[in-house]
């Protein structure tokens, strides 16, 4: 293949690129589902420093985050520098954040795993285009699951790390694929957890070609124990917390996360749609809406599976290894991504209760990341046969047009592809590929809500919006997920006959969104004003809510009365507090009696304790929901409040830190040493 082909090849994928993803080029806010939007003043919810206590968790009253702060590392480190420090706004901030980084990735890593395998190859830029511009990635992006969409742009180059060390290990590249390995890790753990069973059925190929017990022990040692510590120590802030308290992170979330019947229902995705790398809601990405099998993706997988045809059976090469495993790799995948659907679906359930991890995927769909691993590889590898063989054939033809024979199977390959691809070509993806704007009424909501000094929550219902606003100050509340009701007559029923839990809540507003993009309120899967009008004129029929007006269709009402985040039923009692971060709090008591009782509204954990220079309470519940604590004197003093899992966490952190400059001097050394 000339240079000029290769340099035309190199300009059309970029034109592609730029073609799909054109409105990521724009200056337009980028939002879908799981990315939403934050202002400027938004910013001081994703702190630099990790905490063990978020204000969002629990239905908003608060909650331990120690086994989730990867996440919020992930969206605290950048807001905190771009966002706070330098001023950029959220539209530049999740393009410099997210989404470049994720098409600067899934571009080079896959290239790099495919350029590294077969070297002679010139069909990387192939590998390139089925990585990042397939039905299953797009919808993901789409859908703003942006850390998924970062952990799947370096899983290539995890995988390759990982096949490298096992192909002749070292100390240095044990140590650089843990480096890698934990940058994967803290994007999203349950990626890792894929790209790691790549790993070990690679591992298992090169123990039954090596055979040999030391080969096994430096295996386990320098591809397993090395790097899998390593990956431990530079994630220590969240995996020491999380191990010390127990904390599951989907104890939270309820049965909807870890039965068997969520794993069912969740199981979108049909054999037929794994094995064709078709995302089961392609192309308009509304959840649970399934769609008719495509015939023509059933090509992709022939395409892919035919590489065995040039595998010859005596051979005995890395090329042989390479096909094998990346076909497997594609079987395995399009298998699990199905989840408890036919064939065999009983074999996904069982492993959902038994194997350690996989109750993280209830959600099967994420392992079409193997798929599209081993498809990235297999059709660039069986193209590239063809041309050979085309090349071959015509190159001695007496008639000059044979000549371009062989490329033009390769354009017949990448037009199939454009083909498959074609309403992301067209336009015609919603999510992050459409770009929106804040409406005025939710700018309108928040300018009023955070020139609020006071403590105060705001109740959503049925549940929040992606504009809405939320602050440490101002945290929001789902109603849905207070009450666990998500039929909108009985959550009206309930909010009707739940005035004291919201005073005692510290919750001043009760809201009704604006459903600008139609997520909220529906009727067969689409908006339907009716069922927004309706919910607005149930709950202006509570008696005791006072409507605001002001905010356009966004409908507010305020609670009489509502607690302040520190309060008491004692009449005597006088609070003042100082909020100083997530997990500390300065509280201020005058005229106290000893025996008072004082609640602290945020829902009850019992490692908040309230320190003074002599004592440590420990919280005790109040009205089966908050924390409080019975003061032990009487007279004016200070406590502080403090949750103290931050303990951890803080230790993490310092380990985490020390493992990273270690490791890199590590590295360091071992270069120096080498030249």
């Amino acid at each position: 293949m000339n240079k000029r082909f290769l340099f035309l090849s190199v300009l059309l994928l970029f034109f592609l690129i730029i073609l799909v993803f054109k409105t990521w080029f724009s200056t337009g806010l980028l939002s879908s589902t799981d990315i939403g939007f934050n202002s400027k003043l938004t910013y001081n919810n994703y702190p630099l420093s990790p905490y063990g206590w978020q204000e969002d968790k629990m239905a908003g009253l608060g909650g331990n985050a120690v086994a989730l702060l990867w996440i919020y590392t992930d969206f605290g480190i950048p807001i905190t520098i771009l966002g706070k420090i330098i001023g950029l706004n959220w539209n530049l901030v999740e393009r410099i954040t997210f989404f470049y980084p994720f098409l600067i990735f899934s571009f080079l890593s896959s290239t790099f795993l495919f350029k590294k395998i077969f070297e002679k190859n010139v069909f990387y830029l192939l590998s390139a285009f089925i990585f990042l511009i397939n039905t299953y990635i797009l919808m993901v992006i789409g859908g703003g699951q942006v850390l998924i969409a970062l952990a799947y742009a370096i899983s290539p180059l995890v995988l390759y790390s990982f096949i490298k060390l096992l192909n002749k290990i070292s100390l240095k590249k044990s140590f650089v694929t843990g480096l890698i390995l934990s940058l994967q890790i803290i994007t999203d753990i349950r990626i890792a957890y894929i790209t790691l069973i790549a790993v070990g059925i690679y591992w298992i190929i090169k123990l039954l070609q090596e055979r040999g017990i030391k080969y096994f022990l430096n295996s386990v040692l320098f591809v397993f124990i090395i790097p899998g510590f390593l990956s431990f120590l530079l994630n220590a802030f969240w995996l020491l917390p999380t191990i010390i308290s127990h904390q599951n992170p989907l104890s939270q979330l309820g049965s909807a996360f870890t039965t068997t019947n969520a794993v069912q229902y969740f199981s979108f995705a049909k054999f037929e749609n794994t094995i064709a790398l078709l995302h089961p809601n392609w192309p308009e990405n509304i959840f649970g809406k399934v769609y008719f099998m495509r015939p023509e993706f059933l090509l992709l997988p022939i395409l892919a599976f035919a590489a065995l045809l040039f595998v010859k059976r005596k051979q005995n090469t890395k090329e042989k290894t390479y096909i094998l495993f990346f076909a497997l790799l594609g079987i395995i995948g399009a298998f699990l991504a199905k989840g408890a659907n036919d064939p065999f679906g009983g074999v996904y359930l069982w492993m959902f209760n038994h194997v350690p991890g996989f109750v993280m995927f209830r959600d099967s769909t994420k392992f079409y990341l193997l798929v599209a691993i081993s498809y990235s590889i297999l059709i660039p590898f069986t193209g590239w046969k063809i041309y050979e063989i085309l090349k071959l054939k015509t190159e001695n033809l007496k008639f000059r047009i044979t000549k371009y024979t062989p490329k033009l199977f390769i354009v017949l390959v990448v037009g199939y592809l454009l083909f498959l691809i074609r309403p992301a070509i067209l336009g015609q993806l919603g999510g992050t590929f459409k770009a929106t704007t804040v409406p005025a009424e939710y700018t309108k909501l928040e300018q009023f809500l955070s020139s609020q000094n006071n403590f105060s929550r705001t109740l959503w219902a049925p549940t929040t919006q992606r504009f809405s606003f939320y602050s440490s100050n101002h945290p929001e509340i789902p109603a849905q997920d207070l009450f666990s009701i998500y039929d909108s007559g009985k959550l009206i029923q309930k909010l009707n006959s739940s005035e004291r839990l919201l005073q005692e809540a510290s919750v001043k507003y009760v809201i009704v969104p604006y459903d600008s993009e139609g997520e909220i309120f529906l009727s067969d899967r689409k908006y339907d004003n009716k069922v927004y009008l309706k919910v607005v004129s149930e709950v202006d029929k509570i008696s005791w809510l006072k409507p605001i007006s002001g905010f356009g269709k966004i409908a507010v009402f305020t609670v009489p009365n509502p607690k302040d985040h520190f309060w008491s039923p004692a009449k005597n009692l006088n609070l003042t507090y100082k909020y100083l971060s997530p997990v500390e709090y300065t509280l201020n008591v005058k005229n106290a009696k000893r025996g008072d009782l004082v609640v602290f509204a945020e829902s009850y954990d019992g490692k908040w304790v309230a320190e003074t220079l002599n004592l440590k309470l420990k919280t005790e519940k109040f009205d089966n929901r908050f924390n409080s604590f019975i003061l032990p004197e009487s007279g004016d003093y200070s406590l502080k409040i403090y949750y103290t899992p931050q303990d951890d966490v803080n230790i993490g952190v310092v380990i985490s830190i020390i493992a990273l400059i270690s490791t890199l001097g590590v590295l360091i050394v071992l270069v120096i040493k080498k030249k």
